[in-house]
């Protein structure tokens, strides 16, 4: 068992040591690739251990699920192919999680290469509740494997890139560890940089962004769903559109995404 193991996801690629030596990485990984056929492979890069599986499928939450059930790094970190990790993220998260041997995960500052999406900088070590949980994407979070994988933890199917709603991955997943009683923290240490250049699965504010986040909202929050919807609607015609003009349609658009899911949910508890 390796002490730290990155698990990347990615498509259509023919060079894994390539992408590998690309994100600068130096620990354990394994990689997740989806493309039109099935196969495994792995290597040593120095002294570690490189593996790569290939699937014929699409989906990111499919992507991370199936590297998390053949995972065997002590602490896991989460990662996408465009992510460049520094030259100490090793070191930096191996002591960091010796430190703190409370923490079951901990999510990290990772930069973005567009000024404008870099998310919440984080400037302070401390404890991270489940409304600052959806401050932090995939990328910033590490865990500890076995008490992840204990609780039984995975990333819901229905949303991230290549899934019906296209993100919110990652707010279901912090959610999910802290509902289920993993102590999550938050570190003021940069890991790496992420090139936000380019988007899987944002194109703007438009209809399908507020249906997805309706989606998001009534997944996390179902009992509540109406208030937070028409919160979030208030706020972001604002914060979006410079007035409150929208908060109509952006509502629509919100519950639209929400019932839809409620419709979703409630066919598969069903089955």
């Amino acid at each position: 068992m390796s002490e730290l193991q990155v698990l990347v996801a990615t498509m259509n690629q023919t060079n894994i040591e390539m992408l590998y030596k690309k994100m600068n990485l130096k620990s354990d990984a394994l990689v997740i690739n989806q493309s039109n056929y099935v196969d495994y492979e792995d290597w040593y890069v120095n002294d570690a251990h490189l593996e790569c599986y290939t699937f014929n499928e699409k989906g990111l939450s499919k992507s991370r699920n199936n590297a998390l059930m053949r995972c065997n790094g002590e602490i896991i970190c989460i990662a996408d192919d465009d992510v460049i990790y520094s030259d100490s993220y090793v070191e930096d998260i191996i002591n960091e999680f010796k430190e703190h041997p409370k923490a079951d995960a901990i999510v990290f500052n990772v930069d973005s290469t567009v000024k404008d999406r870099n998310g919440k900088k984080i400037n302070c070590f401390s404890r991270v509740g489940k409304m600052e949980s959806r401050e932090y994407g995939s990328v910033h979070i590490v865990f500890r494997r076995e008490a992840v994988i204990k609780r039984n933890v995975f990333f819901h199917i229905l949303f991230g890139s290549g899934a019906k709603y296209k993100c919110g991955e990652d707010t279901i997943f912090l959610k999910e560890l802290l509902s289920r009683g993993l102590r999550l923290y938050k570190s003021p240490i940069t890991i790496g940089v992420v090139d936000m250049s380019e988007s899987s699965w944002f194109s703007g504010y438009n209809q399908k962004y507020f249906f997805d986040k309706g989606a998001i909202i009534a997944c996390i929050y179902p009992n509540i769903r109406y208030f937070l919807i028409l919160i979030q609607s208030i706020r972001n015609s604002k914060k979006y559109f410079r007035n409150y003009a929208k908060t109509k349609t952006l509502y629509k658009w919100y519950l639209a995404g929400a019932n839809d899911y409620m419709d979703n949910f409630k066919s598969a508890k069903s089955i």
